[in-house]
């Protein structure tokens, strides 16, 4: 769950919690169905869109380096993709941006892949709003906003 509510559940030792404490309990609550619809599309269809995604770049300027990294750029969108599920079902951002963009930040840094990477992820992202419904679509690539802009701030 969030930073906030798991703050505010702490340190309510002793006490209920208020109106004002309650809020993101609330939110939580009343966001949960989309959160968990937009977790279930990204498990069934993350493949697909990695790939359609991967396609996409090969058209492009990237068509060499696909090729030679195909693989392992599959596996790490994949595993954004779980990250960001897992995010969005938790409804964690920040828990997203310290635990999964900036240790990737890092690494496609040191590989000198960020240019490959923003437009690798925004590729997706065009195939996320094609494929989610648009509350989901906008959710998860707000997610992957954050990552591309830790990607650009790295050049």
């Amino acid at each position: 769950m969030n930073h906030t509510l798991l703050a505010s559940i702490q340190q309510a030792d002793g006490r209920y919690l208020s109106d004002l404490e309650l809020r993101p309990l609330a939110q939580f609550v009343a966001s949960f169905d989309t959160r968990f619809k937009t977790y279930t599309r990204l498990r069934e269809d993350s493949e697909t869109l990695v790939l359609s995604a991967l396609r996409q770049l090969m058209v492009g300027s990237y068509r060499e380096a696909v090729q030679a990294h195909g693989a392992k750029c599959q596996r790490d969108m994949l595993y954004t993709l779980e990250c960001v599920a897992k995010a969005i079902l938790l409804d964690d951002p920040d828990g997203f941006m310290e635990e999964y963009v900036v240790w990737m930040q890092n690494i496609t840094r040191a590989l000198h892949k960020q240019d490959s990477a923003i437009a690798a992820y925004r590729h997706l992202q065009t195939e996320i709003l094609a494929a989610l419904p648009e509350t989901s679509a906008q959710l998860v690539n707000s997610y992957l906003d954050k990552l591309i802009q830790a990607f650009s701030d790295g050049l």
